[in-house]
């Protein structure tokens, strides 16, 4: 049987249709000791580009600030579990944060926000952008890929690789087989007592 391998362009359709298609998923930044720390929040997809919001007072805002290192991962997990497997993807990124100055790329954000999150059209949340003169305790930053690991049920059962993106942040370049080796662990069956 022969197998077809998803292509780079495959690759950024899909992705991009996860962003635009999935709200939430979990982003990572570095705390002020090095660490990961991890939080849910909504995703605005763009291509391949992840627009997310959040307050000045927040950890996130700080290490942000400090280092714009930061990783996520978006999800599609079928309503009907174990069933709908054969549907389910995901993409981890890495890449660099960077927050919003120019006020055409707010209203860009603004745009997408309120196509992709139903909630947002009975809610004033993000009105305060549009104000001139008001000293803001919100943000929008944007994630420009780098690099991460896109899974596809639907290429087939545990499909997945590692993906690298173009400079820009604009499509795939690059697929590579994800190893699907490590440690082993040892059997019970064959443990000694």
């Amino acid at each position: 049987m022969t197998v077809t391998q998803p292509t780079a362009d495959d690759a950024t359709l899909a992705i991009a249709e996860l962003l635009r298609e999935e709200e939430i998923g979990a982003v990572a930044v570095l705390d002020e000791d090095g660490f990961p720390s991890v939080a849910m929040m909504h995703f605005a997809g763009d291509g391949l580009r992840a627009y997310l919001h959040t307050f000045t007072y927040t950890r996130k805002y700080a290490s942000i600030l400090r280092d714009g290192r930061v990783s996520y991962t978006v999800a599609h997990m079928p309503s009907d579990g174990f069933d709908g497997r054969t549907q389910a993807r995901h993409v981890q990124v890495t890449g660099r944060a960077t927050f919003l100055q120019e006020p055409d790329e707010i209203e860009h954000v603004l745009q997408l926000s309120h196509e992709q999150f139903d909630w947002l059209k009975d809610s004033d949340m993000y009105e305060n952008f549009r104000r001139a003169g008001v000293r803001l305790r919100q943000v929008f930053f944007r994630v420009d890929p780098i690099h991460g690991v896109w899974q596809d049920n639907r290429v087939r059962m545990m499909f997945r690789t590692k993906v690298r993106f173009s400079d820009d942040g604009k499509r795939v370049t690059e697929l590579t087989p994800y190893p699907m080796t490590g440690p082993s662990v040892p059997s019970i069956a064959g443990a000694e007592s």
